[in-house]
């Protein structure tokens, strides 16, 4: 009998074809309470043995040059090499098996479970995420304690779809592509490792799927469809055959796609369209030079590298821009500055921990001026990167004007220095509060180049948290007053002559770009994947239409109307890939 699942779509495509289920042994373990206290420092060894173990297979595949393994991918194996020899880690499991009196097994469960509780408070998906790295390399762990082997598909006889509880970096290693027709786990969002590592074998994925290692059958027959996030076990002839139309059309809808490579985008009376690229994770490089998008808007340095440790020396990141500069081959090339605080924090500023109210508190550039000694080493990296190509410097979370000029002051001290003369580096900033829109006018008096971050502004503008479900659905990027400071803002750079771009989550939605675009000259910086997308939509339409639906959509006067105005929009111009 036909299933459907629905989780998260993280990796577009369609997979069909059998399931092939890899349980974790990681949860399912009992709690053995040890009565002979002989027998304690049996499993305190034990877990010193899978702790040496599980560091040789980390520090084996990370030497390993030919794994699947990315870059970024790579920063995680370091990032649990570091947890494992923490002095907190095992040391507290050990702790736990000699005051508890348990098994091993049960002092690492117990472990696990409290640093996941702790991680779970934070909102930023992107650290949330980091839960998953937590509970994998602990699955690492309890492997070694079981002696079970290490995943390995590489011998299948037939391509499958896996269904796992999650799948780490390390796993990583064991894939093989052409064994894999699509992968479904339980754990994970759009920013977890199994995600970044299927979108970069281009591989169909579904996350977040409840239970799915239980509810999906092994051997059965099964459908994903990565951009729905449907996993339907055991189809139906007729959802087989939509399906498979549905990967068919997919394929050509992308082959037209891909013709675009290479080529601008233009509107259809032939007016260029600047687009440029966000980057998140250096797994995203390739993709950035596969569809040669001659720029990057924006570059996230904090996910670069990992906070929890320490920051990064200033020849560290010195290294890491330059390698962005030069495996991107991108010109202009914009990093904003550390975005520490509210939802993605660091043990290592101890104000973090304290705040009440960390949306409102202590981030951004409210942060780095507070702590110039992490600010100052990443001006001075960016200084040295900028004498090799033309790199914009982006400050985030900016509501007042001496943020800006204290900003300035310290990238002319820096650069004075460094002994540079003369430097192609331009500083900007993030119009990400209401507040920063006020004093547009005064900020282009000592900005370089304007950033619109809409996923904050929305959320300071309307009072709603995105990622609190009970408000979630009042987080409205087409409510009319955002849709006025959007028209003010373009309007207004344009007028000063000063470039303006956007870089958040609605800088990919074509209705949004055609309103915008209606009031303006504007760059659109968006997920690499999005761009070729961007073309074809806006290659329908011409100024004096955009200018149209500008003029439409200002004139809605609720959020309902202007909604319904984007669907209308959506159906007439967006085809379904």
């Amino acid at each position: 009998m036909m299933q459907i699942y629905k989780g998260l779509g993280v990796s577009e495509g369609v997979a069909v074809g059998k399931v092939l289920k890899i349980h974790s042994a990681f949860m399912n373990y009992p709690r053995i309470e040890i009565e002979d206290e002989s027998a304690l420092p049996l499993e305190v060894e034990r877990l010193k043995k899978a702790q040496l173990q599980t560091q040789a297979q980390l520090e084996a595949i990370s030497a390993d040059s030919g794994s699947v393994i990315n870059d970024e991918l790579r920063q995680v194996l370091t990032s649990f090499q570091l947890l494992l020899a923490d002095k907190k880690f095992v040391p507290a499991m050990i702790d736990k098996v000699l005051t508890a009196k348990i098994n091993a097994e049960w002092a690492l469960i117990r472990t696990i479970a409290k640093l996941e509780e702790r991680f779970k408070k934070i909102e930023d998906p992107y650290i949330k995420a980091r839960v998953d790295d937590i509970r994998q390399l602990g699955g690492k762990l309890m492997n070694n304690l079981l002696e079970k082997p290490t995943l390995d598909i590489s011998g299948l006889k037939e391509p499958v779809i896996i269904v796992c509880h999650d799948i780490s970096p390390a796993d990583a290693f064991h894939l093989n592509k052409d064994n894999i027709l699509g992968i479904v786990t339980e754990m994970g969002g759009m920013t977890s490792h199994s995600s970044i590592l299927a979108r970069a074998m281009n591989i169909p994925a579904v996350v977040g799927v409840p239970d799915a290692t239980n509810r999906v059958l092994d051997d059965h027959f099964c459908i994903l469809d990565g951009s729905t996030g449907e996993v339907i076990d055991q189809p139906s002839p007729e959802k087989i055959n939509e399906k498979l139309d549905k990967k068919e059309r997919r394929n050509l809808y992308q082959l037209q796609l891909n013709k675009l490579i290479g080529h601008p985008c233009k509107l259809k009376d032939g007016l260029v369209v600047d687009l440029a690229a966000n980057l998140d994770f250096l797994a995203e490089l390739p993709e950035i030079k596969k569809f040669q998008i001659p720029s990057i808007g924006l570059v996230r340095t904090e996910f670069l590298f990992d906070l929890e440790s320490e920051f990064p020396t200033e020849e560290e990141q010195f290294n890491t821009y330059t390698q962005v500069i030069l495996e991107s081959s991108c010109n202009p090339i914009t990093f904003r500055t550390w975005d520490i605080g509210s939802d993605k924090t660091t043990k290592l500023l101890h104000e973090l921990s304290e705040e009440a109210n960390p949306a409102l508190g202590f981030r951004g550039i409210r942060t780095c001026l507070k702590h110039p000694e992490i600010l100052r080493p990443q001006i001075r990296a960016l200084l040295r990167a900028s004498l090799s190509a033309q790199i914009k410097v982006m400050i985030p979370m900016v509501t007042r004007i001496d943020e800006i000029t204290a900003s300035l002051a310290i990238v002319e001290e820096e650069r004075a220095n460094l002994g540079i003369k003369s430097s192609k580096l331009q500083l900007g900033c993030m119009l990400e509060t209401p507040a920063a829109v006020h004093i547009l006018d005064d900020l282009l008096d000592l900005c370089d180049f304007i950033s619109i971050g809409t996923n904050d502004l929305v959320q300071y503008t309307l009072a709603v948290d995105r990622l609190n479900e009970h408000v979630s659905s009042l987080y409205d990027p087409f409510h009319p007053a955002i849709l006025k400071m959007l028209e003010y803002t373009v309007q207004t750079c344009n007028r000063r002559g000063k470039p303006v771009s956007i870089c958040g989550e609605m800088a990919a939605n074509p209705i949004m770009q055609m309103f915008l675009l209606g009031n303006g000259e504007i760059t659109f910086s968006m997920s690499p994947n999005q761009v070729l997308k961007t073309k074809r939509v806006l290659g329908k339409v011409d100024q004096g239409t955009l200018k149209k639906i500008a003029f439409k959509f200002i004139n809605k006067h609720s959020s309902d109307e202007s909604n319904r105005l984007a669907k209308e929009l959506q159906s007439q111009y967006v085809e379904e890939s």
